[in-house]
C-alpha cells in the first residue's frame, strides 16, 4: 500500500480552525482521544483556507479514504460534500460521511438531532448506520456548479450572509448580519420556474431546502425530508422592515408556512432568476449569483445519522 494511501477502515478527520470560534482545533487532543477510545484509525488534517476542506476530502478519497469525519459546521460539511463530488475515483455514496458539530449555526445537525457533544458524535460515527441522503445541485449560467446538503437561498437571506462579520463571533455574527441586512434591504423581483410553471414574485427571501433549518435555527421548511428526492421551496413575499421584525418569531417556531405572505411547494428542480448580481447562498456561504438552476440528486450521499425519526 502506498505511504499516503488510506486503509479501508481509516477515517479522515477534518478540523476547521474557524468553526465555532476554533472549538475543533482547540479540542483536537480530546477529539483524537475519543476516536482512539472507539478503536478508530484516523488521519487528521486542518483546513487552512476557504474551500480547503473540498480539496482535502477529494484528495483523500482518491487515495482510498472511504470515511470522512468533519469537525465543523454547515460550511465545513458543505465543502466536504463538494469534495466527494469533485473526485471520480468512486461514487460519492461510497464514502461514509459524519459530522462532529462545532460550527456557529449547526443547522444541518439540528435537523438531524445531532448534539454538540463530541463524545456522542464520535460514538455515532463509529457505531451508527450511514443512511441515504439527498444532495442539492446548483448550476450557474456561466457553467459553474456547486453542491449543497441543507438549504440554498437568495434575497434577504443571502444579504444577511454577505454582511455577517467573522464567524469567530459565533451566534452574534448572525445578529450583526441581520441588522446590517435590514439596513440594506431592497425587494427582490424574483422569477421562479418550477414544474413547468413560471411566476414573478416580489420577494423578501426564497429558500430551496433539503433540510428544515438555516440561519442559526430558523425553521424555514418544517416538512422537509433529506431523503425524499425533493426540494421544499419556501418563498416569503416582500415585507416592510417593521413587518419582518414583528413576524420574526414565526421563522423559529414552525408556523412560517401558514403565514399569508409565504408560498410553499415541493419540486425536484427550480430556476431562480433575478436582477444582475443577485447573490445566492448555500449552507451558510455565498456561492454565486443568479440566474441558477437548483435540483436534487436523490440519495446521492451516505451520511451517519442518529435515527430515521430525526429526519423530518
Amino acid at each position: 500500500m502506498p505511504a499516503d494511501a488510506f486503509a479501508p477502515d481509516q477515517w479522515l478527520l477534518v478540523l476547521n480552525p474557524i468553526s465555532g470560534r476554533g472549538r475543533g482545533t482547540r479540542h483536537r487532543g480530546e477529539i483524537e482521544a475519543l476516536l482512539a477510545a472507539e478503536g478508530m484509525a484516523w488521519r487528521t488534517v486542518v483546513s487552512e483556507y476557504a474551500g480547503h476542506t473540498t480539496v482535502l476530502a477529494a484528495d483523500a478519497v482518491r487515495v482510498g479514504c472511504r470515511r470522512v469525519l468533519v469537525a465543523g459546521g454547515d460550511g465545513s460539511l458543505n465543502e466536504a460534500v463538494n469534495g466527494l463530488f469533485a473526485q471520480d475515483a468512486v461514487s460519492p455514496d461510497a464514502v461514509r460521511l459524519a459530522l462532529l458539530p462545532v460550527g456557529t449555526g449547526n443547522d444541518w445537525g439540528r435537523g438531524h438531532g445531532l448534539r454538540r457533544d463530541a463524545r456522542a458524535a464520535v460514538a455515532l460515527a463509529a457505531r451508527a448506520e450511514a443512511r441515504p441522503h439527498d444532495a442539492g445541485l446548483i448550476e450557474f449560467a456561466d457553467g459553474g456548479r456547486r453542491h449543497f446538503i441543507n438549504v440554498a437561498g437568495c434575497g434577504f437571506d443571502s444579504t444577511v450572509v454577505d454582511r455577517m462579520p467573522s464567524r469567530r463571533f459565533g451566534r452574534l455574527a448572525y445578529l450583526v448580519g441581520l441588522l446590517r441586512g435590514l439596513a440594506a434591504y431592497r425587494v427582490l423581483p424574483l422569477r421562479l420556474e418550477a414544474d413547468g410553471t413560471r411566476e414573478e414574485i416580489s420577494t423578501l427571501v426564497a429558500f430551496a431546502c433539503l433540510g428544515r433549518y438555516c440561519g442559526g435555527g430558523m425553521d424555514v421548511a418544517p416538512g422537509a425530508r433529506t431523503d425524499d428526492g425533493l426540494l421544499d421551496l419556501t418563498v416569503i413575499r416582500h415585507m416592510r422592515p417593521w413587518e419582518i421584525l414583528r413576524d420574526l418569531p414565526r421563522l423559529f417556531d414552525g408556523t412560517l408556512p401558514a403565514h399569508p405572505k409565504v408560498v410553499v411547494k415541493r419540486t425536484g428542480r427550480v430556476v431562480f432568476e433575478g436582477p444582475e448580481g443577485t447573490l445566492l447562498e448555500a449552507d451558510g456561504d455565498i456561492v454565486g449569483r443568479l440566474p441558477a438552476t437548483l435540483s436534487v440528486l436523490p440519495r446521492a450521499l451516505r451520511v451517519v445519522l442518529p435515527d430515521l425519526s430525526a429526519v423530518r
